[in-house]
């Protein structure tokens, strides 16, 4: 339990600072190389969730669940893949 609670409060502390950082660029990569694109072939922005997500915050979050999904499949791995039994 206490093992959660500090992994916890480092990933909020983490989180935290990143929030809080200002960026140096205006935008993102989406804002810079494909939005003129998109503009170009006549496809706009759709809503998908009720707020907006600035910056790399997207990217950030799917990066955290690639590193939860790698530990999920490390942890497991001799059960998605089992094999030769090493004696």
């Amino acid at each position: 339990m206490r093992r959660w609670l500090i992994i916890a409060t480092v990933a909020l502390v983490f989180l935290g600072a990143v929030l809080m950082t200002e960026s140096k660029w205006e935008g993102d990569v989406t804002e810079s190389a494909a939005a003129p694109l998109a503009e170009k072939a006549g496809v706009f922005e759709s809503q998908l969730l009720p707020w907006k997500i600035e910056g790399d915050l997207l990217l950030f979050f799917f990066l955290t669940g690639g590193v939860a999904a790698g530990f999920a499949a490390g942890y497991y791995w001799r059960t998605l893949f089992p094999g030769k039994d090493e004696k």
